[in-house]
């Protein structure tokens, strides 16, 4: 029965270790799909001037963003479907939340010019913000997974 025991507290872990590491990842991830779509709305409002319902259609991606924005909209506006987004997704930091929130806040509240200026300019604060993000996986990512199955597996010796 301790043996069982052990090889449940190794597993679990490395299982915590392995979670937390992945969160990293998938801040870097919605910082990436994030950039694209703000690339892709600059790009679309720029050259079709086209309002923000139409807009959403179009820039449409198969990423966990903009499915929340669509998602949420059908309740709300699009600069409230964009903050209720970014708000559910705890990966992303306060910080990553404020750049978003601006975008969400500033969304179809000036001209073409204006809108794309603001997107190309919280393209680039999130683009600083995703090479932090990178940096923190490929440091505390391994460290979180290392940690995670050395402390499972020091608890499970203490068992056994």
């Amino acid at each position: 029965m301790r043996i069982v025991f052990a090889i449940f507290c190794v597993l679990a872990g490395a299982a915590f270790g392995f979670h937390r590491s992945g969160e990293l990842k998938r801040r870097e991830r919605l910082l990436m799909e994030i950039m694209g779509l703000l690339e892709g709305m600059a790009t679309q409002i720029r050259y079709r001037a086209l309002p923000l319902g139409e807009l959403f259609g179009v820039v449409k991606s198969d990423g966990e963003f903009i499915a929340a924005v669509t998602d949420k909209a059908a309740y709300q506006n699009w600069r409230g479907a964009w903050n209720a987004a970014a708000e559910s997704f705890p990966e992303l930091t306060d910080g990553d939340k404020e750049v978003l929130f601006a975008v969400g806040n500033a969304l179809g509240g000036s001209d073409t010019a204006g809108q794309v200026a603001m997107l190309e300019l919280n393209r680039e604060l999130l683009s600083a913000r995703l090479r932090d993000a990178a940096q923190n996986y490929s440091k505390k990512g391994i460290m979180y997974r290392s940690v995670g199955i050395l402390s499972g597996l020091g608890l499970g010796i203490m068992v056994l």
